[in-house]
């Protein structure tokens, strides 16, 4: 069976998936979850030294030490999806809202932008920075700053199809599958 020449996906964003593919990049990705872990490790330390010092006022020293090191990296969190909720109310998305259509040729991929008229960007294969699979939908990643979510079931192939079509233009090398998914395929 030969394959199609264009797979044209009009993504339906929703703030579900917009908010997993946020703490994914964000977190497991770009792994911004290190530094605030260090900051709490290094003044829990601190803290531990100061209550076994023996000195006067050791209890209270080590107890502002603590509520510093897990209150900042708390706060720092808390921030991040604050920040999400919001960029997914200024978008919209809710229940879902149609944000662009992508198009999956044999050489490219083109996004069209449905908020920003006419906008459109075409992305080689070659200069696509990688793809992931995961649960519910695929992230591929245009840029090292600029994804594109594709949910599942939004277009009339199988999901598989799409994700074929991408490791076939990205190479294998680029692309990631999600272990839920790899041992869901496992045990059939």
């Amino acid at each position: 069976m030969a394959a199609r020449q264009d797979i044209v996906i009009p993504v339906k964003l929703d703030e579900k998936t917009f908010r997993r593919f946020a703490r994914f990049d964000m977190l497991r990705l770009r792994k911004r979850w290190v530094r605030p872990a260090v900051f709490a490790l290094i003044f829990c330390a601190f803290a531990m030294v100061a209550l076994f010092s023996r000195l006067p006022q050791s209890g209270l020293i080590a107890a502002v030490l603590l509520a510093v090191g897990l209150g900042l990296p708390v706060v720092y969190v808390g921030m991040f999806l604050s920040q999400v909720n919001l960029q997914a109310d200024k978008w919209k998305l809710g229940k879902g809202r149609h944000v662009y259509t992508v198009t999956l040729r044999l050489r490219d991929f083109t996004v069209v932008n449905t908020r920003k008229a006419g906008e459109a960007v075409t992305v080689p294969w070659a200069e696509a920075r990688q793809a992931y699979r995961m649960r519910g939908c695929i992230y591929l990643y245009a840029s090292p700053a600029k994804a594109f979510l594709l949910p599942d079931g939004q277009v009339g192939v199988p999901d598989a199809e799409v994700w074929n079509r991408i490791v076939q233009g990205l190479g294998k090398e680029k692309c990631r599958i999600s272990l839920w998914l790899k041992l869901r395929e496992k045990l059939g």
